[in-house]
């Protein structure tokens, strides 16, 4: 299994990212995956990192719909080679959050539209000039301005069964958020329900996931503030959608009324400790250094280590320490 960096550090000014990335290095982390929400773009943040660490790149995930998948491309193709050809392109169907309400566009089948953004996607990262028509994505006579130095692993996000075998058809590996080593059998086996009628095995296939983690001597205070961080995540419906696919149906039930009603309290209040230790590894560094390894045991081979702390130290003790047991 693969330890990467996740990026940004929450807390962590952006000039500090390519140090940080540095000193990961040394303690055993061999790649770097940037998110994409309301943080930094993950092509600036990469792109530095590129030119400041020997380290392996990837992102999870662009949403297909906020670039035309000619940009998509081309900023693929160039961190590729700034990073030597160590870049994966991680795309999904994102959120009505963002796409409709940040952007101004579309949520229209979203399942659909990354699939012909996967197929556009991979006629223009041979260098070749492309022209496509499909329901939602066109692209007429664009060509890179270089190809790739080395193929760009493309690979999808999954949120639930449709998506997951969607994955497993089109994709070199899948990115996972929010899940638990127990949860990766069920997962897995809806992977390969798409794959296999595909023709396709999982040999090679690449299972990202972001693993929120947080060493830490106080559990307590610390799952308080993650009922602050994740509750917004629940109410986003795929995310409810998926929760609830995971066995958190009453949970996630009382996030849509609360939701609904408006009461923010209320949601976190339906977070439940047994929730929050799906969603994140909370406690002293041996205890989640072992729950990232169950990860690893159960299918995972990108391990991006992510620190929900507010504050920047205590996201690199938890880095340096699960890199210190498992690197």
């Amino acid at each position: 299994m693969t330890l990467a960096v996740s990026l940004p550090i929450t807390g962590m000014p952006l000039r500090e990212t390519v140090s940080l990335v540095q000193d990961a290095t040394d303690w055993g982390y061999t790649s770097a995956w940037s998110s994409e929400v309301a943080g930094p773009d993950f092509a600036s943040l990469l792109g530095a990192v590129a030119t400041g660490a020997d380290i392996d790149l990837g992102v999870a995930v662009a949403p297909a719909q906020t670039r035309s998948p000619w940009l998509l491309a081309a900023t693929a193709s160039t961190l590729s080679h700034l990073s030597g050809g160590r870049f994966s392109l991680g795309v999904g169907t994102s959120s009505e959050m963002i796409v409709e309400q940040w952007s101004g566009l579309d949520f229209d089948r979203p399942l659909a539209r990354l699939r012909e953004t996967v197929e556009v996607l991979r006629q223009l990262m041979t260098g070749e000039r492309v022209s496509y028509n499909g329901d939602f994505v066109r692209c007429n006579g664009y060509k890179l301005f270089a190809a790739p130095p080395a193929p760009v692993p493309l690979l999808l996000a999954a949120l639930n069964p449709k998506s997951l075998r969607q994955a497993g058809e089109l994709g070199d590996g899948v990115c996972l958020n929010q899940l638990a080593p127990e949860h990766m059998p069920m997962v897995l086996d809806e992977i390969r329900k798409g794959a296999e009628p595909a023709g396709h095995d999982l040999e090679g296939f690449e299972v990202m996931a972001r693993l929120f983690s947080w060493v830490t001597d106080d559990p307590a205070a610390a799952r308080t503030s993650l009922r602050r961080t994740f509750a917004p995540y629940t109410a986003v419906s795929g995310y409810n959608r998926f929760f609830s696919w995971l066995g958190f149906e009453e949970e996630m039930a009382a996030v849509r009324t609360a939701a609904a009603e408006g009461d923010r309290e209320a949601m976190r209040a339906a977070l439940s400790d047994a929730f929050l230790d799906t969603v994140c590894a909370v406690g002293d560094a041996d205890t989640v250094a072992a729950r990232i390894a169950a990860h690893r045991e159960a299918g995972v081979t990108v391990a991006a280590i992510a620190c929900p702390a507010p504050d920047a130290e205590e996201a690199r003790r938890t880095l340096r320490a699960v890199g210190e047991r498992l690197a």
